[in-house]
């Protein structure tokens, strides 16, 4: 029902949320001290198609994102929706029908991601590829859309690091942790893999933690007691114990496969330079690292793939030293990063993506510039604003 509120209240709030968002025009003038009536002005026009692809785990918010915001910015869109989450695609396909946009100006495609990306990569009319996936699989996506001449956005993997210091309470930051790690079971790029804690409460927290993740219950979604459910697969969950029983690190709690179920773990005195902190993990596990002030940005560098970083903190200068020294896209202060707002910017510098962060609708629009006695080009963005279709 989280999923589905939320993408009520975006498409309800929608108009609001667009109304003063529109792209500011700015001109520069040729040169500033010749008196020439030569100038250049930024200005946007729509892509004629967007072809967006999305994870297998992709919820139905995203694909709805996706949608209304390349509608309101004039371009068609194209879209893959999850293939294991097929009630989402069928879903979209359901909605599209009933609310009877522009005909051709919205597809839902359901195929494999390959032969998805290779037909639009291809066709003439696709003008912008949005890769949203493993960060495995972006490269090869970004080098054949480059080489057919379309522009590429990549979002990619996202490995979340929480920093805890000893002026935030204890129990509220427990309560954030275990939610942050196992919403969704783990499974979303903002959810937080790892949590280095300062070293003057560590052995407090690491023990709330232990008892905490020892209270989640694992079963059926659809039972309203659970609060974590099975993952994509049996080989999914054993995937997961293989994995953290390969570490160095100390299992304090769960780590158990049981079919496609497995019970949220935690770990501890994992090396730095191992996988689970480097990379992360796709799933509910957890490792816990004490830190002192200093050693903090040592752990926040190892990250490959620092998409999403969050701090509790009450310490003003603590939290913009953090965030000054961060590489990730997303800075999240005393809430949890696992909770996503519909309506946030987005984005991803490499290796976790190539797309500044920046509004949906910014996205779906090119930016260009015109060159020359403005005052003698007319309608030109008001023609290109039409977003037509050929």
């Amino acid at each position: 029902m989280e999923v589905v509120d939320s993408a009520i209240e975006f498409l309800n709030d929608f108009e609001v949320y667009v109304h003063d968002k529109s792209f500011n025009e700015y001109t520069v003038k040729h040169s500033y001290s010749s008196g020439s009536e030569r100038e250049i002005r930024i200005t946007d026009r729509p892509f004629r198609y967007v072809a967006a692809a999305v994870p297998q785990n992709a919820s139905l918010t995203l694909g709805i994102t996706i949608i209304a915001s390349a509608l309101y910015s004039g371009s068609g869109i194209i879209l893959r929706p999850s293939l294991q989450c097929a009630s989402t695609g069928a879903y979209l396909s359901e909605l599209i029908i009933k609310s009877q946009p522009p005909e051709w100006s919205v597809m839902i495609v359901n195929c494999m991601a390959t032969d998805f990306l290779d037909a639009c990569i291809d066709s003439d009319k696709v003008e912008l590829i949005h890769y949203i996936g493993s960060s495995r699989y972006a490269m090869p996506v970004f080098s054949k859309a480059f080489n057919s001449g379309k522009q590429c956005l990549l979002d990619g993997n996202g490995n979340g690091v929480l920093y805890l210091d000893d002026t935030f309470p204890v129990e509220e930051a427990v309560r954030i942790i275990t939610s942050a790690a196992t919403r969704f079971n783990g499974e979303t790029c903002t959810s937080v893999n790892g949590v280095l804690i300062k070293d003057t409460v560590y052995d407090k927290v690491r023990d709330a933690l232990v008892e905490s993740f020892r209270n989640l219950r694992v079963g059926h979604p659809l039972e309203p007691r659970v609060d974590v459910g099975p993952l994509f697969s049996e080989g999914h969950s054993m995937s997961l114990q293989e994995s953290i029983m390969g570490t160095k690190g100390r299992i304090l709690c769960g780590g158990n496969a049981n079919g496609a179920f497995f019970s949220p773990a935690i770990m501890e005195d994992v090396g730095i330079s191992e996988s689970l902190v480097r990379e992360g993990i796709f799933g509910p596990v957890l490792w816990i690292q004490k830190v002192n002030e200093n050693s903090v940005w040592e752990w926040l560098r190892a990250n490959r793939f620092p998409l999403s970083d969050t701090i509790l903190s009450h310490d003003r200068e603590l939290i913009q030293l953090f965030a000054g020294n961060s590489r990730a896209a997303r800075v999240c202060v005393n809430q949890d990063p696992s909770i996503e707002s519909m309506f946030e910017p987005w984005g991803g510098y490499p290796p976790s993506g190539s797309n500044p962060v920046s509004l949906w609708i910014e996205k779906y629009r090119q930016i260009y510039q015109l060159d020359g006695k403005l005052r003698e080009i007319v309608m030109l963005r008001d023609a290109y604003g039409k977003g037509c279709l050929m």
